[in-house]
């Protein structure tokens, strides 16, 4: 049987590439020409893997079709989920009646063994999930407890980290974050509070800086504007820990010399950022967790309500951090 290993292999391309063209993932920088002679290979060398293999569906619900998070995400999905038989199909979906028909359509196609959705939830997801019977998963930050989830302890990394900071000597440090209207920034927050006061530090609440855009380079600029002093940063994610960056560098302040950034999850602009972004990054195996968990739901037809939290986190040096000046 032709793999996506073999069309890899004869293109001369990653793996990775194959799956984003073969499968149709959102916002693929595959180039059009690449992503020709991968779908000439697998016509030649016939392909067909993913006409026989279940299917799970990656569905990232009302997310930033830019995301550059994605990608990290699909990769691994990608590769766990074919170590146990299952090819991945992606879909990007928004709350309009449309799109929740073309959701409503995946979940009762028979080719549909299983769905993971990431995102934004809202009840009017679950329901269409619930009323399909489909396997189903949500991976992500919900204080929902009737529905199978895997989440991350968003409270424990924002701890982990801004004690990090502290460990280094700073005691001025900012929090930039998306809305506060979402429960995740509400963890986080918390975990902030929390390492603050836990060192004897106290709370500064001018130095909470959030913004629906997550825009980093907007939020500092807020702070440099208002003149109000800080030696480090917490960034709730990577794109605004690199927005931050971007803003810090047009401002001529040098990171980590005068400011030290860290933030949390990995995206491509860790290591294409200079210098690169230290983070919090979830450990080994963790990573693979909403997938096979849901294969686990899927296998044993599981209706007793599954809830993990991912503690397990570790530190990515980079090179946005040093010790205060």
């Amino acid at each position: 049987m032709v793999t996506q290993k073999d069309i890899a292999d004869h293109v001369g391309v990653s793996r990775t590439a194959v799956s984003l063209v073969l499968n149709n993932a959102p916002n693929s920088t595959v180039s059009e020409k690449t992503r020709q002679l991968i779908l000439k290979a697998a016509k030649e060398l016939g392909y067909k893997d993913s006409d026989v293999m279940p299917k799970i569906c990656y569905v990232f619900y009302n997310r930033n079709s830019n995301d550059p998070r994605y990608f990290l995400q699909l990769k691994i999905a990608e590769e766990t989920a074919a170590r146990f038989g299952y090819s991945l199909v992606f879909m990007n979906i928004k709350p309009n009646p449309q799109d929740h028909r073309r959701l409503k359509e995946l979940a009762k196609s028979q080719d549909t063994a299983g769905i993971l959705v990431s995102g934004v939830l809202d009840d009017t997801v679950i329901g269409i999930l619930e009323e399909t019977k489909v396997p189903h998963l949500y991976y992500g930050c919900t204080d929902r407890t009737d529905i199978h989830v895997v989440t991350s302890d968003y409270k424990k990394v924002a701890y982990d980290a801004v004690k990090y900071l502290i460990e280094l000597g700073h005691r001025r440090i900012a929090f930039f974050s998306g809305s506060l209207s979402l429960l995740i920034i509400k963890k986080e927050l918390a975990g902030y509070t929390q390492a603050l006061q836990d060192a004897g530090i106290e709370l500064d609440k001018s130095l909470i800086q959030t913004g629906k855009d997550e825009d980093g380079d907007e939020l500092c600029s807020r702070l440099h504007e208002l003149d109000i002093r800080y030696t480090a940063a917490y960034c709730t994610n990577t794109v605004i820990q690199f927005g931050v960056l971007q803003g810090l560098k047009r401002l001529g302040i040098d990171v980590p010399g005068e400011i030290s950034l860290i933030g949390h999850e990995y995206s491509e602009l860790v290591k294409f950022s200079v210098p690169q972004l230290t983070t919090m990054l979830m450990s080994g195996t963790q990573k693979e967790l909403p997938v096979t968990r849901l294969i686990d739901i899927i296998q044993r037809n599981q209706t007793e309500t599954l809830y993990e939290c991912i503690t397990e986190y570790e530190l990515f040096p980079g090179g946005t951090t040093a010790p205060r000046p």
